[in-house]
């Protein structure tokens, strides 16, 4: 890559980015949450029921939310480090329906079309907003959509 050109959010979406965010978000350990892929425009993560699971021996609801959560601020980040290398992401508002019992292992899928002025919110040194829209599935049924309010910070 040459010093004009911008990187894309799947080149930003490395081994150790992922080692990086699981020292220091030690829940995402216990979870045993996995960065499977990002292709296409399109972040997937899961993780297994098994240390995920709630007493009706289905996924708990909190990992359900947290796996949805990081999903969105995973994408929020590698989208934000193609304007600034260095940037912080938060969130901000969310919201989760459930579907579904949760059976089978967890996956989260983000993909979105990310608007021309968080780019150019974020060129200018300039908090930016993006609205995402993770899916989650178990057992390829739709259990959980979570709708969240992220804030990258440069």
């Amino acid at each position: 890559m040459n010093n004009t050109q911008k990187p894309t959010p799947e080149s930003l979406f490395t081994p150790e980015l992922t080692r990086w965010i699981k020292d220091n978000i030690p829940l995402l350990n216990n979870m045993d949450v996995s960065f499977d892929q990002f292709q296409d425009g399109e972040l997937t993560i899961s993780c297994p029921l098994e240390p995920n699971i709630n007493d009706k021996g289905t996924a708990f609801g909190g990992s359900i939310a947290a796996l949805a959560t990081i999903c969105g601020w995973l994408y929020t980040t590698l989208y934000a480090r193609t304007i600034v290398k260095e940037c912080a992401a938060v969130i901000a508002d969310s919201q989760m329906t459930y579907h579904a019992p949760g059976t089978d292992r967890i996956i989260a899928k983000c993909q979105a079309q990310v608007p021309e002025t968080f780019y150019e919110r974020l060129g200018e040194q300039r908090k930016a907003k993006l609205e995402l829209t993770i899916t989650l599935l178990s057992d390829e049924i739709h259990i959980a959509t979570y709708k969240g309010l992220y804030v990258a910070i440069p």
